[in-house]
């Protein structure tokens, strides 16, 4: 299997049982994805808590790249993404909504990996990847009629 999703629930303990579900089979995963950096630096509390040594074996990315990335230890890699591009196209989309304008699927802003110190080579064949998600619970967004 090239990979599978895990589930957190922005619980500190959803998140870590969902870290410790990958990281606990005789066969862990070469790399988990992080679907924010606060769940990143969690993972990495735990697999240090455990003994796992990163960037050993997982590798360990984050997303969204804030000032923690930078300052945990080992720093961890993540993917940027152009927040303030982002902000201006979801007003920009909002206002024209306001207006009366059909709602639009706008480009997102590109991203890239900055790879810091959690990524280990790439074992080989392939890796198996594993991602930790959060969900949020909230209804769709409707236009009023």
């Amino acid at each position: 299997m090239l990979g599978h999703g895990v589930e957190g629930d922005y619980t500190e303990e959803g998140d870590e049982r969902a870290t410790r579900s990958l990281l606990g089979p005789a066969d862990p995963p070469t790399a988990i994805i992080y679907d924010n950096d606060v769940t990143a630096i969690a993972g990495l509390g735990l697999a240090y808590d455990l003994g796992i040594d990163v960037p050993g074996s997982p590798s360990l990315l984050a997303w969204d790249d804030s000032t923690l990335c930078r300052l945990a230890v080992p720093p961890l890699s993540a993917m940027r993404r152009d927040v303030h591009r982002l902000r201006e196209i979801a007003a920009r989309s909002l206002f024209g909504v306001i207006a009366g304008e059909e709602p639009a699927i706008p480009e997102a802003p590109s991203l890239r990996c900055v790879t810091r110190g959690s990524p280990a080579p790439a074992p080989k064949p392939a890796a198996v990847v594993h991602t930790v998600f959060r969900t949020a619970r909230t209804p769709p967004l409707s236009r009023p009629s």
